[in-house]
Formats: structure tokens, sequence, C-alpha cells
């Protein structure tokens, strides 16, 4: 993502920078996440599109701490890279890059290209043509 509109998003908007986080990929697109101080289950649930639930199960835990290396969805084709402008509690911005599609901007913000269209209407009437430097509302709710 191009760090300089996210951060004149930022400025402008008021708004934070949602970072992903990344996982280490094993197999069966599983991975390992290692926790921070900054974490939270729900927060670590979203950014890798599963639930508190999941993530506890996985792991036999009630809750977490900082340095503890946790099992997480990790689908590591996808790379799920993009980050967002966080404007509310759960959306932020997005800048559509070349070469990107409704579908696998949806992916990584673990939605659908129907999802993504109808938060953005005004701008994305046909799912399959947007363009570059757009800015598009997206679900952004990992930080």
């Amino acid at each position: 993502m191009r760090s300089d509109i996210l951060l004149v998003l930022a400025a402008t908007f008021g708004s934070t920078l949602g970072l992903r986080r990344a996982c280490k990929h094993t197999a069966a697109s599983e991975g390992w996440y290692y926790t921070t101080s900054s974490d939270s289950l729900d927060a670590i649930a979203a950014d890798f599109c599963t639930s508190p639930a999941v993530i506890k199960q996985w792991n036999n835990l009630q809750s977490i701490k900082p340095g503890m290396n946790l099992k997480v969805p990790c689908h590591y084709n996808a790379g799920r890279q993009r980050d967002c402008a966080k404007n509310s509690a759960t959306d932020g911005a997005y800048v559509i890059q070349s070469g990107d599609t409704l579908n696998s901007i949806a992916y990584d913000f673990c939605t659908t290209a129907d999802k993504l269209q109808q938060m953005n209407s005004a701008r994305i009437t046909n799912k399959d043509l947007i363009y570059p430097d757009w800015v598009i509302q997206v679900p952004c709710s990992w930080n």
C-alpha cells in the first residue's frame, strides 16, 4: 500500500493506520502468531478472519498475554498484506492499487466483493470496474 496516501488520509480524517498482523505459515492454511502487549483476542481473530472462539479452541486457552505463540488461520498464498486507514471502530479506507480486483481486496479484508460494493455504492456500480487511486471503505476492525 502506498504509505504516503495512508498518512495523508490519517492526517486528514483523524484516522489511525490499521496494520496487518503476520503469521509464520506452516501447513494446511495454519500458522503461528506471536502476541504483543497491544493484542486482544478479538483483534487477532478479526485480522486472521476467524473468531475468538476458534483461536481459544485451537490453543486450549481462555485469555492471552504478551509473548504467547498462537496457532491461527494463515493463508500463505493470499498474503493478506493490504492495510487500511481506520476511520471508525469497524471500518477504514483503502486506496486501490494497480492490479487489484474487488475480489482480491475483499479476501484481504475478510469480506465479499458484494459487501464492498454495498459499502461503496456511490463509487462502485460495477464490481469488475475499479480504478487505481480510488479510496474505498473496507472492514477494518483488527486494530
